[in-house]
């Protein structure tokens, strides 16, 4: 078969909101739309399968920046988070998220996610960073995808798999009026017209090559490409801290992270060659990726992920969680190596760069409503400039978008599409599988044909 012998369908639908990303933020943002007003029409659209799609596909080990009441205060917080971006923060968005943390924990909670608890049933919050206890593990969090579908069929969501968005279509005022895609199966074209758009999808983790060499052997999914800020971008809304870009500690040649968070408050840290601590900063700062750095660079590295000195009993319980939840090939991967936490340390290095407010701050901008700069563009989770949102901050700001799109859409009509916009952004999408000639990676993308 020949690109040109390709048949496609134009496929043209409607619905009220539209969110583009089935991982977190975007399961969230259409149940709460769902639940706000029954009767909107919301589609939820993946490029991959709804079931396992998104960051969290394989489950989370538990969640980083947790406001619970006796262990933290939104204010605390949002004056770590200030101080750990040096004040170029949106303060506004970041106390948003911590005055609503709980309500988001309590929420999961009753739809059957597991949070650790102690004896007592309260919430077994860990403490990792300098001043607030924020950490609460979720030993059992591998079901939390599972969990999010049942409330997605519960809410009466329609799900669209396997479609590709490629841009936001928009009106003669430039607000946000439609989407447009292709199935990545059949390649049938997609438009569907819409009053609001809701983008959750994901980081852009692909802009650097991971040390390790192999393409798809990305910190992030590989599948979180920068597709949400490309169709951001193109549809006039303002990005913001791009310069505070994403850089993590890996184990070395694994596309895992060293996993503070989990380790930290059983006792493991990270260690120069010497088996020495060397991070002093405060983790969620960008001061301990550049302590990290300079250790490599003087003389006293490698680094390492220490918890040979722990106890078996603790190891065994870092083994459950850390193998079965998020990334599960780690324990293989350390089989094959020959490497155990009981008798030597594990080697670390720095992964590739990338786009992530959930780690770091840069993203589309919003404010404290998930709003974007563009009339009818809502955003959440991991490409949301709202600095080290983490899971929990894109499941609340889901919530924050899908509430306030279901109230902006109540009161606005279907705007026409322009055809002659989509007609040429449905030409630009597709010419890689159409164009009679391979495009080379150095030339530009104007002679290309760029998405």
């Amino acid at each position: 078969m020949t690109h040109s012998s390709i048949t496609r369908s134009t496929l043209e639908q409607e619905y009220d909101i539209v969110v583009i990303g089935g991982g977190t933020a975007g399961p969230m943002a259409a149940i709460k739309a769902k639940e706000r007003n029954r009767d909107l029409r919301v589609l939820l659209i993946d490029k991959a399968n709804v079931k396992r799609s998104g960051a969290i596909s394989m489950g989370m080990d538990g969640l980083n920046n947790a406001i619970i009441p006796g262990h933290s205060t939104p204010e605390q917080y949002t004056k770590e988070i200030t101080i750990a971006n040096d004040g170029i923060v949106n303060q506004a968005a970041v106390y948003a998220y911590a005055t609503h943390s709980f309500e988001t924990i309590e929420q999961l909670d009753r739809w059957g996610v597991k949070f650790e608890k102690d004896e007592t049933g309260d919430y077994a919050v860990k403490k990792v960073h300098h001043m607030g206890a924020y950490v609460l593990p979720m030993p059992e969090g591998h079901d939390i995808k599972k969990v999010l579908y049942r409330q997605l069929k519960r809410a009466r969501v329609s799900i669209t798999n396997r479609l590709v968005c490629t841009r936001l279509l928009t009106d003669e005022e430039g607000a946000v009026n439609g989407v447009m895609g292709f199935d990545c199966r059949t390649a049938d074209f997609h438009v569907i017209k819409a009053k609001a758009v809701i983008l959750c999808c994901g980081a852009a983790g692909r802009l650097g090559l991971p040390s390790s060499g192999y393409l798809m052997g990305t910190y992030e999914n590989p599948t979180n490409a920068g597709d949400g800020y490309a169709m951001a971008y193109h549809a006039g809304a303002e990005l913001a801290n791009l310069e505070c870009f994403q850089i993590n500690p890996l184990i070395k040649d694994y596309n895992g992270p060293a996993c503070a968070y989990v380790t930290g408050p059983l006792g493991g840290y990270t260690a120069n060659n010497k088996g020495e601590r060397f991070i002093e900063c405060d983790y969620w700062s960008g001061q301990m990726m550049w302590e990290f750095h300079q250790e490599l660079e003087s003389g006293n590295g490698p680094v390492f992920l220490k918890l040979d000195h722990l106890a078996e009993e603790t190891i065994q319980n870092i083994e459950e969680i850390l193998h079965s939840n998020e990334r599960p090939s780690r324990g293989q991967f350390h089989a094959n190596r020959g490497t155990d936490y009981r008798t030597q340390m594990v080697e670390m290095h720095i992964s590739e760069i990338g786009f992530c407010s959930g780690h770091s701050a840069s993203g589309v901008w919003v404010n404290e409503r998930a709003e974007t700069s563009v009339k009818g563009l809502y955003s959440a989770g991991d490409m949301a400039a709202v600095p080290h949102n983490y899971m929990l901050g894109a499941f609340t700001y889901g919530w924050f978008a899908g509430n306030n799109a279901a109230d902006f859409v109540a009161g606005v009509g279907f705007q026409r599409l322009m055809p002659n916009r989509s007609k040429q952004k449905n030409k630009g999408s597709t010419r890689p599988w159409t164009a009679n000639t391979v495009c080379h990676p150095r030339k530009s993308s104007t002679s290309c044909g760029a998405l």
